[in-house]
């Protein structure tokens, strides 16, 4: 089997709020230690354009996460006081104001299962739920209720692409192509070689 048939890529942001918390290195870091190959890297200033591409005005988007906000709200007993479909399109609009004009930095990551340990490195999204070791879980105290008070969507700190379909089209949405650079690490070898390292006799 190829090596092209076990390299995934999957886009991490580090979000603006890690930016002004100087998070930007151990963030970098964490993805490094996992052991992926960064072949992206961007700061950039999105438009309000932009980030309506990211968080797209159509039920592909908005469906899952109304249902998803709703059901938060509703497992607290609280009544969002709107439907799944309204409630998402108002996560669209925080989100779309949170993100533009402030810095942003794109970047993607390359490896095998990319996306799953991009993910897991990550955390969830409900901080207070994510586990030690990964990144919301260590340097978030965010929740749900605080970003609501403040009208704002909840700071992740980081955003890690839910699937290999979605990280190309994000990569589209953010990138060009002479963005992404092809190159060799010499601890691929170790990854997609079998002879590697034996004492010689």
């Amino acid at each position: 089997m190829s090596q092209a048939n076990h390299k995934e890529r999957t886009v991490i942001f580090v979000k603006p709020e890690s930016i002004q918390r100087h998070l930007i290195g151990e963030f970098i870091q964490r993805f490094e230690r996992r052991g992926l190959k960064m072949v992206a890297c961007k700061m950039i200033a999105p438009t309000a354009v932009q980030v309506g591409k990211h968080y797209p005005d159509d039920e592909s988007w908005l469906v899952p996460t109304g249902e998803k906000a709703h059901k938060a709200y509703t497992d607290k007993g609280i009544d969002p006081g709107m439907g799944p479909i309204e409630l998402a399109k108002q996560v669209r609009d925080r989100l779309i104001e949170h993100f533009a004009d402030r810095p942003l930095i794109v970047t993607v990551w390359e490896g095998p299962n990319a996306v799953v340990i991009g993910r897991k490195t990550a955390g969830s999204t409900n901080c207070l739920l994510a586990d030690v070791g990964s990144i919301r879980g260590d340097y978030s105290m965010e929740s749900y209720d605080l970003a609501d008070d403040y009208a704002r969507p909840i700071h992740t700190l980081v955003h890690a692409s839910g699937s290999t379909e979605e990280a190309e089209n994000e990569i589209k949405i953010w990138l060009n192509p002479e963005d992404l650079l092809d190159y060799d690490l010499l601890d691929e070898t170790v990854i997609y070689e079998k002879n590697w390292g034996k004492v010689r006799r």
